[in-house]
Parts: C-alpha cells; structure tokens; sequence
C-alpha cells in the first residue's frame, strides 16, 4: 500500500512503508523564487526534509550525484527517491511500478 502524504506546499511524499522506500516529488525548477539571495526551493526542500527526517525517513544519496533522481512526473516534476532510516522490511529497496505510478510517473 503506498501512502501519499503533502510535506508542504511544494513537495509531495509517495511511501512505501512496509519496504522502507518512497519517493518525493519536487517543484517545476523554473517556479523557483529567490528574494535577497535566498531561493523558496532550496527552504522549502529543507523544510520538506526535516518534516521526512522527523517520521524516520531520508533522500537516498547517490555517490557521484547527490541526490538519487529518478525521473520526472508527467508534468515534468522531478522525482527523488527517499528510505527509511530503519526500514521493517530487508526486501529489494527498489521502487515498484506501483510507487512509480503514485507519484505520477510514466511506467
């Protein structure tokens, strides 16, 4: 069973909660806002992290590339996938099509 979950106004969680994997879908980058410096997506991510850290969850980092992007939304969104700190679950961690299909990816 996925579960959908609005971390904020801008990013939206797809979790996959017995496996321990989900997947976070991020704003257009082109709606981005910087007021004196500061970018609205840059606070809101960090925002949207700290609400995923607090319920046991991360971004899943990929060595070379930071963040483990794994596509886009059919609106273009980009898609990153996040884990459990303490997954219940040692099955294969990668996303299915189900997961895919919550967050609004082609699959």
């Amino acid at each position: 069973m996925i579960v959908h979950l609005a971390l904020d106004c801008l990013h939206d969680a797809h979790l996959d909660v017995p496996r321990g994997v989900g997947l976070v879908v991020l704003p257009l980058p082109h709606h981005d806002v910087v007021l004196d410096g500061s970018s609205l997506h840059a606070a809101a991510w960090d925002h949207a992290c700290d609400r995923l850290a607090a319920m046991g969850w991360e971004p899943r980092r990929a060595a070379d590339t930071g963040l483990r992007r794994l596509g886009v939304t059919m609106e273009g969104r980009p898609v990153v996938e996040i884990e459990q700190v303490d997954p219940a679950s040692d099955d294969d961690r990668r996303p299915e099509r189900d997961l895919r299909r919550a967050a609004g990816m082609r699959v």
